[in-house]
């Protein structure tokens, strides 16, 4: 069943990963539609870019609807389930008389696939970090978020940032697609799962962006991310800016409508 959603409502968002292109936007797109009441917690492993961030919405944001708080990943983003349950018991411990919220949405954004790189790890130890980073700590930061006591009868939206790149054949990177298709059917189950229970999820791929850059491979050869493509047609659509994907995003939520469990690719339509 096709869903759209108003966004202006008093939400806890929780977005998991700002330090690549797109998570500036996200953060700040999202907090500006929130009503007031709302609670964000962005959580990052780059200090540095988390002030940054906290620093540029409190600059951007008009109003003082949304409280703003972050939270630094340790190197194996492990303590996101911690960070996520201190900050919702801060909140109704200091707030005990205000309403409960109206909605959670969680948005994971995780590492540089989706937005910034399409090479794949290239040593054993690499691999392991990505796929602690990019299938493990999220799935068990949305576990916790699923179950958490402070968000018990309130509706969901949980927000899968891909990239179908990644989840079709992609040259030179069998692992790195393999992994990224785990995390897919884990949000495809996760929606039929929790849907009895008013959860709605929601995988979205941002496109070749523009930000996605030239690297060099182990064994110092440089790859473009076009030569990596296998699609002919892929290659040949524009490249995507941050805002542009977020707003696509958004639209899609609110506007144009979605289907709990599917994927939807900037692509599949142009119209913001």
């Amino acid at each position: 069943m096709a869903k759209r959603m108003d966004l202006n409502r008093r939400t806890f968002l929780v977005l998991s990963g700002s330090s690549n292109p797109l998570g500036q936007s996200l953060a700040l797109e999202f907090c500006r539609r929130l009503a007031p009441g709302s609670l964000a917690l962005i959580l990052d492993e780059d200090q540095e870019q988390l002030r940054e961030l906290e620093n540029h919405l409190q600059g951007e944001l008009k109003t003082k609807n949304v409280q703003v708080m972050t939270g630094r990943l340790d190197k194996s983003h492990s303590n996101g389930v911690q960070l996520m349950e201190e900050t919702l018991k801060d909140h109704f411990e200091a707030q005990r008389d205000t309403q409960r919220f109206e909605r959670s949405v969680i948005v994971h954004n995780e590492g540089q696939a989706a937005t910034h790189v399409l090479v794949e790890p290239q040593g054993v130890e690499e691999w392991k970090d990505y796929v602690q980073h990019q299938l493990y700590a999220p799935v068990a930061l949305n576990q916790m978020w699923l179950q958490s006591k402070y968000l018990e009868k309130v509706e969901k939206l949980a927000v899968n940032v891909t990239s179908s790149l990644l989840v079709r054949p992609l040259v030179y990177s069998g692992l790195l697609c393999s992994c990224k298709q785990a995390r897919d059917m884990y949000f495809r189950a996760m929606a039929s799962e929790e849907y009895r229970f008013g959860v709605q999820v929601l995988s979205f791929s941002p496109g070749l962006m523009a930000t996605h850059e030239s690297q060099c491979d182990v064994n110092g050869n440089r790859i473009n991310p076009v030569d990596l493509v296998a699609s002919k047609q892929t290659v040949q659509l524009p490249r995507i800016q941050p805002r542009q994907a977020t707003l696509k995003l958004i639209n899609i939520l609110e506007e144009i409508s979605f289907v709990s469990g599917h994927d939807v690719d900037y692509y599949d339509t142009f119209v913001l």
